[in-house]
């Protein structure tokens, strides 16, 4: 996934139970899932509940780039 600066990304929930895992390659992103702020910064990674409504906004003044692994139960 790659984000411009200051753009965003809303998913809706997937399937119960599923759970999202980010690695963030370039910039820093934040990441809103179940009403919690996820700040990521590059070379760090991530995993949350997908299964809520969740949004990626890039707070980084580069183009963000990042890998999702999407785990359905």
């Amino acid at each position: 996934m790659e984000l411009a600066p200051g753009s965003h990304w809303q998913s809706e929930p997937h399937l119960r139970g599923t759970t999202e895992f980010v690695t963030l390659f370039a910039g820093a992103i934040e990441i809103t899932a179940d009403q919690k702020d996820i700040v990521v910064q590059a070379g760090e990674s991530v995993r949350f509940q997908g299964d809520t409504a969740h949004t990626y906004r890039n707070i980084s003044k580069g183009i963000t780039r990042a890998a999702m692994i999407i785990n359905y139960v």
